[in-house]
């Protein structure tokens, strides 16, 4: 019984070395990667349409370079493909806020320029 016991704590242990192998690569890329998304995005429009995205984003990014200190490689990797994901997701947030006020004050100046129009045509008559 006790044997049992001892394989049993040995195959743990031998499966908790192997699994901390595997994300013993740090993810440089991935971070990196999430460095500039973050850095685009503050560049843009997000700043002022996509706040709170920006703002999770920065945090995770954040985050992610602190579990990289210490060598929580695991941790780092999904923190900054959330990092990288929600920096887009601002970007293309805010473009798309953007690309419906450009559409809005074109409607409106269309709509403006048509009321000119038809106060024209009505005092020709």
């Amino acid at each position: 019984m006790a044997s049992k016991q001892a394989v049993i704590q040995l195959l743990l242990l031998c499966g908790a070395i192997w699994l901390s192998g595997c994300a013993g690569k740090p993810p440089t890329a991935t971070l990196s990667q999430a460095d500039l998304a973050v850095q685009q995005a503050s560049k843009s429009k997000a700043p002022e349409y996509a706040s709170l995205e920006l703002y999770m984003a920065r945090e995770q990014l954040t985050s992610a370079q602190e579990a990289m200190k210490h060598k929580e490689y695991t941790q780092a990797r999904r923190l900054a493909e959330r990092a990288l994901v929600n920096a887009q997701l601002a970007e293309t947030k805010a473009q798309a806020e953007q690309t419906r006020r450009t559409a809005e004050e074109l409607r409106q100046s269309i709509e403006s320029l048509r009321s000119e129009a038809a106060q024209q045509a009505s005092r020709r008559q």
